[in-house]
């Protein structure tokens, strides 16, 4: 079937079962949460699909515009075989790929849907009968937005309108209970809690952990501080509790799931550009997050008790390079600028805002 022009609205009459598919990182997972809300209020009668990483599930758990959740092991090939075959048996009628990478292409063209949303990008939009632009171009080139709106962009497409940008994010109630048993063994609770996830995804954005070291010393007579760890992080997180003059805690290994309900107990949040941060923002706990060669404008909300801290003056902020470029003293600038004293004064002031609100 040839593509279709965005401005040709797709026939959605017939649309029983929808594939949307969402594999790859946590915080990405995520922020698709708004395109999944607006398709279930424009396809009620529909059964809605989430194809993603596996382990990735507990993220979509509870979550009321989502039906099923498939999780497919990227790095199993037998995984991938089994679900290829799933998706030739799936009679899917639409099918969004929010991905749009080579393998999520051949994802969405096996399921032979008769419509197939997905962007268009060179040696993949063969795959899609309806294309749409990755990102909108103004007089200045690309346009940046809040990460969901480009997600949202494939919901447009097909004729139905945003439910708005808020996240969503529901905590199992097991994973509740195993998290506010912990924190009963370790006497925390009676306090306001700042949670700190020095860890990062890439090198590039990743704040000194020294640093987070300090900050967490300047709130500890306010809060209660937890360091949070995932695959790989415990010894950083525990090398910065170390750091510290004060007294600290080191959270457990947590599925996302425990996460989510650690966090839920958090009333502050203060790591670099990561996942767990999105976690946070879904969850209505404030956060303090530290910016590099990411764009807050695409990854940090437009609205809600959210900082975001980043230097001033350097032409190569917002670079998305996952290794620094630069030489000598320009090494790393946009991280080594930014100073101690200026995520101190945000954690205080979001602090304490949270805590009037909440008493």
């Amino acid at each position: 079937m040839p593509a279709r022009d965005v401005t040709d609205t797709p026939d959605l009459s017939r649309v029983r079962r929808v594939l949307v598919i969402r594999h790859r990182a946590a915080g990405d997972l995520l922020l698709t949460t708004p395109a999944l809300r607006a398709l279930r209020a424009g396809l009620l009668s529909a059964r809605i699909d989430v194809l993603v990483s596996r382990g990735m599930g507990a993220l979509l758990h509870g979550n009321p515009d989502v039906d099923h959740v498939i999780e497919i092991d990227r790095s199993s090939v037998v995984s991938q075989l089994r679900h290829y075959t799933k998706l030739l048996a799936g009679r899917y009628d639409l099918v969004l790929d929010m991905v749009s990478n080579p393998r999520s292409a051949f994802m969405a063209a096996l399921t032979r849907a008769s419509i197939r949303v997905g962007f268009d990008i060179p040696g993949r939009s063969w795959a899609y009968t309806a294309r749409v632009p990755r990102d909108p171009v103004g007089p200045g080139g690309p346009v940046v937005r809040y990460a969901p709106e480009a997600s949202l962009d494939l919901v447009r497409a097909l004729g139905l309108a945003p439910r708005g940008l808020t996240l969503t994010l529901r905590v199992a109630a097991e994973a509740r209970e195993r998290m506010d048993a912990w924190m009963r063994e370790r006497g925390l609770g009676s306090r306001a809690i700042v949670a700190c996830l020095p860890a990062g995804s890439w090198s590039t954005k990743t704040w000194i952990p020294e640093r987070f070291s300090s900050v967490m010393d300047a709130m500890h007579e306010e809060a209660d501080v937890v360091w949070l760890w995932g695959p790989g992080g415990e010894p950083l997180a525990r090398a910065c509790l170390n750091r510290m003059k004060g007294p600290s805690t080191l959270a457990p290994p947590t599925t996302w799931g425990e996460l989510a309900a650690l966090l839920e107990r958090a009333s502050l949040l203060v790591s670099n550009d990561s996942g767990p941060k999105h976690a946070a923002i879904a969850l209505g706990v404030p956060t303090v997050t530290i910016f590099g060669p990411t764009n807050p404008g695409a990854w940090h909300p437009p609205a809600g008790p959210h900082a975001a801290v980043e230097a001033t003056g350097l032409p190569c902020l917002h670079c998305n390079e996952t290794r620094c470029p630069l030489p000598g003293e320009q090494y790393l600038r946009c991280m080594r600028d930014v100073s101690v004293e200026q995520v101190v004064e945000a954690c205080r002031l979001r602090l304490a805002e949270r805590i009037r609100a909440t008493a």
